[in-house]
Order: C-alpha cells, then structure tokens, then sequence
C-alpha cells in the first residue's frame, strides 16, 4: 500500500533499473572523462610580522598622533595571535619602547625606536613552507 510520502509522483518519470545500466559492460573510449594536468604555482615564503610593520609605517610618519598607541597595540596583537612574538623578540620591544615613549610625549625617542623596529621586521628570515603531505601521510591520519 503505498502512502502519500512513497507513492510516486503525478507526471513523474520513473528511474531506470541498475540492470539497465550495465547492459554495455565496455565503454568507448570517447566516453572516458578526460582529466587535465593541474599545475600548482609555487607559493611565496611567509614574511613573519607583516601586520607589526605596516601598523609602525602608519605610525612612523606622525607618532604625536591620538590613535598612535591604539596602531601599535593592534600591530602587537596580530603579531602575538600569528604566534610570531618569539620570532621577532627584539622589533618587538622596540615597538613597546616606542609606546611607552608615546605615552611619556617624548616623540624623538618614539621615532629612533620605530627606526629601530622596521629595521628588525625587514631583516626578518621568512618562514619555511610546510610542505605537503604524501598520500601515505594522508592515510595514516
């Protein structure tokens, strides 16, 4: 007996039976997907702190600026929450130099010590790539 969710729909085209479908057991080979080659661009090597730089270049030019230490503090937060505080120690403390000499209204020293850290993030090594798993690897996961 079938009910109204299991009883076929008005005007629907019933599917064929599985048997149906294997009746040719060879393909041609026309009928063979045909799968592309696909080529993967090498990536670039990972600059550790690139949002501590471009937050001290903002703050560079104009570090008697109200929101200077609000740039600072957020350039330190994404450097902390990338995990590459331990990686660039030193432009680190510069830029927490800088802050505190900011706070204190001593501009000159601010500046030699945002000098200071855009030197240490441009001579950052960049990070290796991970390199990808083998199918192995995959596997064993």
């Amino acid at each position: 007996m079938a009910t109204p969710i299991t009883a076929p729909r008005a005007g629907a085209t019933p599917l064929p039976h599985p048997a149906a479908a294997q009746a040719s057991p060879r393909l041609s080979a026309t009928a063979l997907p045909v799968r592309e080659r696909t080529v993967r661009q090498a990536r670039t090597p990972v600059r550790p702190g690139s949002r501590l730089r471009e937050a001290v270049q903002r703050v560079q030019a104009d570090p008697a600026n109200p929101g200077a230490v609000a740039d600072l503090m957020a350039g330190l937060a994404w450097t902390a929450a990338a995990g590459e505080t331990c990686l660039l120690t030193r432009p680190v403390a510069d830029v927490r130099h800088a802050i505190a000499a900011i706070a204190a209204a001593d501009t000159a020293s601010a500046r030699a010590a945002l000098d200071h850290a855009v030197a240490g993030l441009l001579d950052a090594p960049a990070l290796p790539l991970p390199r990808p798993a083998t199918a192995f690897e995959r596997r064993s996961i």
